[in-house]
């Protein structure tokens, strides 16, 4: 069956989760409106490859990125894929310049950054095509969907808090911290790179556009090196721009509050907050959107009083990189506890208990069969 259609109709997780749970085998082509493509190979549901149309994006920019492979083995293996039709991994593997486990390893991460990437899209359209697939390929991935939406759902909210504070334009420079290995980091290999680049002469768009990854890896490890300190901001940007780019955001908080994108909201101010304490129209507008994504969700989503149940096998959730919150709270769902329990003796806010369960149904990973 073909399916054709966009993401204001159908969003990522949907899509993803349907051709996990229908066991569909095809190609789905991902468009994001500005001319990118990204296209997945399907088989019983399972991701077997993928693959984009960014030139910076590649499998073998990704390869160096990592230091599994030096620019002549790059250049070697391209030339005999080019001759012999041959795929470039399984070059590589031949050549030994990669295990044939680095390999998959290496191809199923890169699906899942891929992937991730359109789930920060604003909007696109997507088109399944039926055709039949062989995996004939020995170094075929075999990805549970599930894993992608997981950690699409999270790097969406991520994003939506970060780029509050960090814009394309953005320059930031070195502080007089040193950079620590130590600490833990999202991605230490992708921090200390950006590390390098933020040298207050290239903008937060130039370091992205050197980089082969999507947008969210070069925000997310600026926005840490922010946290630690080891970089300050030396924005050109004019104070009324600033200003003006403010109240935008509260604005556009707002607008999402009001399509019910409540966790896409809160991000955002919270972002705007940590970047701008003490202003008083951020702290009103972040508690009144909080509020109201309380209200929404015990009314439309579920109650305090509902009982959680976990959607997927443990085979499934041991492969998923879930953060300790969403951890701790699914090893509390036993089928028996509810919301307000497991609230209870995680020691959270309510509010952020909320959102993780939010997050978790978004992803498909929980579901309430007996609502009250």
């Amino acid at each position: 069956m073909t399916v054709t259609g966009k993401f204001s109709t159908m969003s990522m997780p949907d899509l993803v989760q349907w051709a996990r749970t229908a066991h569909r085998s095809g190609t789905l082509h991902l468009r994001d409106g500005h001319g990118k493509v990204i296209n997945v190979g399907l088989m019983d549901g399972r991701m077997i490859y993928s693959a984009t149309n960014s030139p910076r994006e590649t499998y073998g920019a990704y390869l160096l990125h990592l230091g599994l492979c030096g620019e002549a083995d790059i250049e070697a293996a391209l030339d005999i894929a080019k001759r012999t039709g041959a795929m470039f991994a399984a070059i590589l593997v031949q050549e030994q310049k990669i295990s044939r486990r680095q390999a998959i390893d290496t191809l199923t991460a890169k699906t899942i950054e891929d992937l991730c990437d359109a789930f920060l899209w604003p909007d696109g359209d997507f088109h399944f095509d039926p055709a039949q697939l062989k995996a004939t390929d020995a170094l075929a991935i075999n990805l549970d969907p599930i894993r992608v939406v997981v950690e699409g759902v999270s790097r969406a909210e991520v994003w939506s808090r970060i780029t509050a504070f960090i814009h394309p334009a953005s320059y930031f420079e070195p502080s007089d911290e040193t950079f620590d290995d130590n600490v833990p980091w999202e991605d230490a290999r992708m921090a200390k790179r950006v590390y390098s680049l933020l040298d207050g002469n290239q903008c937060v768009q130039n370091i992205v556009d050197r980089l082969p990854f999507g947008r969210y890896k070069v925000y997310r490890a600026t926005s840490e090196l922010l946290e630690r300190k080891l970089i300050r901001p030396c924005d050109v940007t004019a104070v009324i721009d600033r200003e003006k780019r403010l109240q935008r955001i509260v604005a556009g908080a707002r607008s999402a509050a009001l399509a019910g994108r409540w966790t896409e909201a809160m991000e955002m101010l919270k972002g705007l907050a940590s970047a701008n304490p003490g202003r008083q129209e951020v702290i009103d507008a972040l508690a009144e959107v909080t509020t109201g994504f309380r209200r929404a969700v015990l009314e439309h989503q579920f109650t305090l009083d509902d009982v959680p149940v976990v959607t997927i096998g443990p085979d499934a959730l041991s492969h998923m990189n879930l953060n300790p919150i969403d951890a701790f709270l699914l090893s509390r769902m036993d089928g028996r506890l509810t919301v307000q329990q497991i609230v209870r003796i995680s020691a959270m806010a309510e509010v952020d208990a909320l959102r993780t369960f939010m997050r978790l149904l978004a992803a498909r990973v929980i579901d309430f069969p007996q609502r009250t």
